[in-house]
């Protein structure tokens, strides 16, 4: 899954550290035109390239990133190709697989088109928690919690190492694990879990499908979590450790 972030340079310093940590603590491969676009480059032509291939579009809301010309180019360009993959998913029949996600950084006066999305404020006094809320949209995770009473903080299965130690989030550790699976892997633990593949979203990444299978585990009943990680387990042996 790829990120594209759509701001003002003014506001650099704060989505650098955005997208450092979307990479290296969620693995979520954010985009960066400061990583990305070297000297020489056709700034325009990689801007679009980037776009196109983009499943998520943050668009980071300031005072100047709504007064800027090139975040009013790169939002024109994705509305485009946003319109065209929307009208390919009705003929096919399936979701629309890329979404716009405004991210407030500064109070401002929001753009007209973003009114009706819900947004997601990340400042310095707010950092964490809006940087978890932030992932959970673009892994399309609701944060709901399971039926049952079962808190997230309960370990469900664990190897005998991991017994002694801290306890671990279920459903992150399940997705960090299913992460890790080479496709026929996960296909094989979507089959012995029972899991109809039907249920299974087609032409979107492994880590939806992944953010799909642990969303339904979620939805049945009884340690339902606990019996996913055997699952993996049984498929990835050399996972527990």
């Amino acid at each position: 899954m790829k990120v594209f972030m759509s701001h003002s340079g003014i506001d650099k310093p704060f989505v650098e550290r955005l997208a450092g940590d979307l990479r290296t603590r969620e693995s979520i491969d954010a985009w960066l035109d400061k990583w990305e676009i070297l000297p020489g480059d056709r700034i325009a032509t990689k801007l679009e390239e980037a776009l196109s291939s983009a499943s998520i579009f943050l668009l980071i809301l300031s005072p100047e990133s709504v007064n800027s010309k090139w975040v009013s180019y790169e939002k024109d360009v994705w509305l485009t190709q946003l319109i065209e993959e929307e009208m390919r998913a009705k003929q096919e029949s399936r979701t629309p697989n890329r979404r716009l996600i405004p991210v407030l950084y500064k109070d401002c006066e929001k753009p007209a088109f973003i009114k009706p999305l819900l947004y997601v404020s990340i400042n310095d006094h707010n950092y964490e928690n809006g940087f978890q809320q932030l992932v959970r949209g673009i892994r399309g995770e609701s944060g709901k919690p399971p039926l049952g009473g079962k808190t997230n903080a309960e370990v469900i299965y664990s190897s005998p190492q991991q017994q002694s130690s801290l306890s671990v989030v279920p459903k992150k550790l399940a997705f960090n694990l299913l992460k890790i699976l080479l496709l026929p892997q996960f296909l094989e633990v979507v089959f012995l879990y029972d899991m109809e593949s039907s249920y299974l979203p087609t032409n979107v990444s492994q880590i939806e499908k992944i953010s799909v299978l642990i969303n339904y585990a979620l939805q049945k009943e009884g340690n339902s979590l606990s019996d996913l990680l055997k699952t993996i387990y049984e498929v990835a042996p050399h996972l527990k450790r």
